[in-house]
């Protein structure tokens, strides 16, 4: 058993019961609960790409708050996010699955990881509910993630990652999250930083005198704005500095999910951004194949294996990717309702020579031929299906579905410049977490699939504000400062 994961719940169950029993006693305790629990979020936020224990010690500070904040509030409800629906079907059958799984001590690890992860979601999305609250935290995040990228890239210099097979692991010391990490944290920058998503006055004339008062307003005052563009260079760099990140790193998964959600929102942005960025991409991709050979036969494996095997003499991986889903392909097959269990993949795996393909296991002898995973299918979609079953994976796309419509509604609707900035940011964590999803990530993943539940946290509570803050003067201004209830 996950001796981590029980020290987890144990302590959550143990501060849950003393802050209730506090909770019912003091009521007037609500609003000390509620900070302790911001507070907690904001380590989530400041750690997750540094130190992601200190990140899961935020999570289990801000699910024991929560909790005990709506005790103290006599209030038994949950937000309504538009997300509750899947996620408790979802949440459910992960559950129901304890008691027909292949591994109860799996189950147990991975399913317990995927409840608090819920947990914390929604807890984020009720009490990140102003607008100050959630500028404060990505700009929390902003701020940890710019460390890890800066500290990837001296790195990746440091181990030759450029020419050599070395892949860099981050602060987190991960070299499947960290890629996937600075994913997110690039459309971050790039979303709330660096790139204007007010909504354009199609109306207004290209030439019109309320633009021309506005040129040379800029003119004027233009001195005033040196300190942004200084900052605007400073995003500009590290963004630079974060695609070259995952090109050290050669992870796939970071790559087929940071380019389709670029091109996402560049193309939301208008045509002329996408044309530029997709032109850039391109240049980028092409330069980066020319100078290394490492990431070059990576990338290309995808589509031939034998590239991999050629160019590095060394066994293509993808085969063993391949291998793994089609194993997983079998479970499901065997147990399309049920799966075998949340988390119980490797168990039944390891012990069912039914499942396993001649090029991952030698036929003679039954020893593993590449050192690679075998816990997991290295496929989050084809994990679902073998684990929970058909109902859990429809309930899973059906979460990921709604995480890109609703964003994409709120963005082409609304006319507030700080929902659409959110949404816009949601909608592009959610593509690369989907490319992710598709090499190393899953639902129980402490350092990916839990910021993209932030990530989606953010958005439930922004799309939670009435539409009247809009014309919040302070907004307009985009100090995003809003007085507190």
């Amino acid at each position: 058993m996950n001796i981590l994961l029980f020290i987890k719940i144990a302590i959550i169950v143990i501060s849950g019961m003393i802050l209730i029993a506090s909770a019912v006693k003091r009521p007037n305790l609500a609003g000390f609960f509620e900070k302790a629990g911001l507070f907690g979020i904001f380590l989530f936020a400041l750690f997750i790409p540094i130190k992601d224990g200190f990140a899961l010690f935020g999570m289990v500070v801000t699910i024991a708050f929560f909790i005990a904040y709506k005790v103290a509030k006599r209030d038994a409800s949950i937000p309504k996010t538009g997300f509750n629906i899947p996620i408790l079907i979802y949440t459910g059958i992960v559950i129901a699955s304890f008691f027909w799984t292949y591994s109860i001590k799996d189950s147990f690890n991975q399913g317990g990881e995927i409840v608090y992860f819920i947990l914390f979601f929604f807890a984020s999305a009720s009490l990140l509910k102003t607008k100050k609250r959630i500028d404060f935290m990505v700009h929390t995040f902003t701020f940890s993630i710019s460390i890890a990228i800066v500290y990837g890239l001296f790195q990746g210099i440091f181990i030759n990652a450029l020419h050599s097979p070395n892949r860099l692991t981050g602060l987190i010391g991960n070299w499947t999250g960290f890629p996937v990490q600075v994913s997110y944290g690039l459309i971050v920058i790039i979303v709330y930083y660096l790139i204007n998503f007010k909504k354009q006055n199609i109306k207004e004339s290209k030439y019109s005198l309320k633009k021309l008062f506005s040129l040379i307003g800029s003119f004027v005052k233009g001195f005033r704005k040196i300190p942004s563009l200084m900052l605007s260079f400073f995003f500009v760099i590290l963004v630079l500095a974060g695609f070259l990140d995952i090109i050290f790193s050669k992870a796939r998964s970071a790559w087929i999910g940071i380019i389709p959600a670029i091109l996402v929102l560049m193309y939301l942005r208008s045509k002329r951004f996408f044309l530029a960025v997709l032109v850039l991409l391109l240049v980028l991709n092409i330069g980066i194949f020319f100078v290394s050979k490492t990431f070059k036969s990576r990338m290309l494996a995808m589509f031939n294996p034998k590239i991999y095997k050629m160019e590095l003499k060394s066994h293509g991986d993808i085969e063993s990717h391949l291998a793994l889903i089609k194993s997983a392909w079998t479970v499901f097959k065997r147990f399309p309702l049920t799966g075998v269990g949340v988390g119980a993949f490797s168990k039944y795996f390891d012990e069912h020579k039914g499942v396993r393909y001649p090029w991952y296991y030698n036929r003679k002898t039954g020893k593993k031929l590449y050192d690679l995973y075998d816990n997991w299918p290295e496929n989050g979609y084809m994990q679902t299906l073998a684990e929970t079953g058909i109902f859990s994976f429809i309930s899973l796309m059906w979460l990921f579905f709604l995480a890109l419509k609703k964003p994409f509604n709120i963005f082409v609707n609304s006319d507030d410049k700080f929902k659409r900035k959110i949404a816009a940011m949601t909608l592009g964590v959610s593509i690369v977490f989907y490319g992710s999803f598709a090499g190393v990530s899953n639902m129980s993943n402490d350092q990916l699939t839990n910021l993209w539940l932030f990530f989606l946290a953010l958005f439930a509570a922004t799309s939670l504000m009435p539409q009247s803050i809009s014309k919040s003067k302070d907004f307009q201004n985009q100090n995003y400062v809003v007085s507190e209830k």
